[in-house]
């Protein structure tokens, strides 16, 4: 078993200048994007990455369980099995996917040396989202969701929105860091348009009932999730009480940053994977193997 270094907790947070270092050999991340969007949110790590492809993915079980055997196959192979250090990097949806992948087999914990989780919850979903309508300054008025989700959710109402967005051909996988706005409705609606009607609401059914707040002090992983002071679904205060849920959970607060936080901010991001490599890789810290 590892044995890590617990990280401090920290309020607001200006990320310091990035200079990006050379690609690191002995080191791998897990990209899990958020729900409709894929792998071109999260900026260059310079190391290796692998990430799933989700769009096109509607599973016929309900549930986090068929999402958490993709992302085991994808890590029981090079690059993964051969780096020394291995870090996670998870925005919404795949943070709660990564909490749920650690916790499907307690062991991993011992083969991941970070955790980066980035505009997530440990749940519930759909009661803690707080939709951001109108703001002014440092306040905001939020509406929560959850009494719209069936309307949400219902077949007919998912297909219809995709064929308003794009028709009744759906369009294909979408760079996002090539989208003229990059604010957290309109990559929303274009990843949207990108994904399968199918497999959006699979997404939301896995998402439904999603709970591990009473099980995140079984991931001793080095944590640093980081929060948007503008994201439009989810407070500052439920980025807290996922930071302060997990053993080694530290947060940082980045002003001015939205929920797509790895797409428009990701100097963040970097520094966040930078910080955790550097204390794994202190003689304390012994690697393990998988």
């Amino acid at each position: 078993m590892t044995s890590f270094i617990g990280l401090p907790k920290a309020a607001t947070h200006r990320p310091r200048p990035i200079i990006i270092p050379p690609m690191s050999a002995d080191a791998v991340a897990l990209l899990l994007p958020g729900m409709s969007l894929n792998a071109t949110i999260f900026p260059d790590l310079s190391m290796p990455t692998i990430a799933p492809a989700f769009s096109q993915f509607a599973p016929a079980a309900r549930g986090m369980s068929p999402y958490v055997e993709q992302v085991t196959a994808l890590t029981a192979a090079p690059p993964w099995t051969d780096a020394r250090y291995r870090i996670v990097v998870a925005h919404s949806f795949g943070g709660m996917l990564a909490l749920a992948w650690l916790l499907a087999r307690p062991e991993r914990a011992g083969q991941v040396h970070g955790l980066v989780l980035a505009g997530t919850t440990a749940g519930p979903m759909f009661d803690v989202v707080r939709l951001r309508v109108a703001w002014w300054r440092d306040h905001a008025l939020r509406i929560g969701i959850h009494p719209v989700l069936p309307f949400w959710n219902n077949a007919r109402v998912t297909r219809g929105l995709h064929r308003l967005l794009n028709g009744r051909a759906g369009n294909g996988p979408i760079d996002f860091r090539t989208l003229p706005h990059h604010d957290d409705i309109r990559v929303g609606l274009a990843g949207w348009s990108a994904t399968r009607w199918e497999a959006r609401r699979a997404f939301r059914s896995a998402m439904d009932g999603f709970d591990v707040r009473d099980r995140l002090p079984e991931i001793a992983v080095p944590t640093i999730v980081l929060h948007g002071t503008r994201d439009c679904y989810f407070t500052e205060h439920t980025a807290r009480s996922l930071s302060d849920g997990l053993p080694a959970g530290e947060l940082r607060v980045i002003p001015e940053a939205g929920h797509v936080l790895p797409l428009t901010h990701g100097g963040a991001v970097v520094e966040a994977v930078t910080d955790l490599l550097t204390t794994a890789r202190q003689p304390s810290a012994a690697p393990s193997s998988v």
